[in-house]
């Protein structure tokens, strides 16, 4: 009984306080011991504390190759190859910086004219307002929505009448249909129902093919002489030469901004020969390849020592 009752307050003990967690903040923890430990509690104590001891030595190893890589990077930077590229690098800079500088002040340039021509537009649309043109086509809109505005409303309410008298029947067989089909009735009810919910669906649309028609013979003259209108104000010259105006800007800002990907590519081809002169120097390439194995070592071992630690906890369970 003694023992029962140590087993299970050691245990009570661990999970009370967490401990039966691989890691928190001061690193992994392991449940120790029960007082009296049996052969396999000591055996997968010792299992455990082993595991723990290789995960402990392999984070050391995987600092250490770090900083292996971090100090061959630096000797890297002084061998001939790297040297080479970095005077490369600087030489590109060097010719580049001075037209990236004007390719960033051009597209600078180039957005205020685009803003400045868009404001344009909208003064010469306002203007164009007032010009015969444009004042005669306005008149003829006005005109033609006096005339088409009672047309369209008795147009949208036969439609509206439409719908008042063929939805109900059509939600009516659509009820229809869920109530036999929850109800699980005959297949042969399943196939009435859905054709006479069909059936209201067609005459719905029957029904309202020649209001809908009429509708669009009525809005027609409406959106004829809005089309006028907007092809008056497009035709005004000061528009034309406006919207010219921006267009050619809009043309430049775009070419600026295409000069200056084309400036910044020698220096990104630069900078991307210095990168693989350093990943290509030997001492570089032993470095990592020890950090990747380094970190393989760090997997295993971690998931090794949960493996264990989870065996070893289940066994301190079984011993309640």
């Amino acid at each position: 009984m003694r023992k029962l009752r140590t087993r299970r307050g050691i245990f009570e003990t661990l999970e009370s306080r967490k401990l039966l967690s691989h890691s928190d903040g001061f690193g992994p923890r392991i449940p120790p011991l029960p007082t009296p430990a049996t052969a396999l509690d000591q055996a997968a104590f010792a299992l455990v504390t082993a595991d723990l001891a290789t995960v402990q030595t392999d984070k050391t190893a995987l600092h250490d190759a770090s900083e292996s890589v971090e100090a061959a990077v630096q000797a890297a930077l002084t061998t001939a190859p790297v040297m080479a590229a970095q005077s490369a690098l600087t030489a590109a800079i060097a010719t580049a910086q001075p037209l990236i500088q004007a390719d960033r002040a051009a597209i600078q340039a180039d957005k205020t004219a685009v803003h400045n021509a868009s404001e344009s537009v909208e003064t010469a649309v306002q203007a164009a307002l007032t010009t015969a043109p444009v004042m005669t086509a306005q008149a003829a809109l006005t005109a033609a929505i006096a005339t088409a505005q009672p047309l369209i409303q008795a147009d949208r309410a036969a439609i509206h009448a439409v719908y008042q008298k063929d939805e109900p029947a059509v939600d009516a067989a659509e009820h229809q249909l869920r109530e036999d089909t929850r109800n699980g009735a005959a297949a042969s009810v399943i196939a009435a129902d859905q054709a006479a919910v069909t059936a209201a669906q067609s005459t719905l649309s029957t029904d309202l093919v020649a209001p809908k028609a009429q509708l669009a013979t009525d809005e027609a003259p409406v959106e004829t002489a809005e089309a006028a209108l907007q092809a008056a104000i497009n035709a005004d010259p000061g528009v034309v030469a406006a919207k010219a105006t921006l267009a050619a800007d809009q043309a430049a800002l775009t070419a600026a901004k295409a000069q200056l990907v084309t400036d910044e590519a020698p220096v990104e081809t630069a900078e991307a020969a210095v990168r693989a002169a350093i990943n290509a120097d030997p001492g570089v390439v032993a470095a990592r390849a020890a950090l990747a194995n380094d970190q393989t070592a760090l997997t295993v071992a971690q998931t090794q020592f949960q493996t264990d630690l989870a065996a070893y906890v289940a066994d301190l369970k079984a011993g309640i």
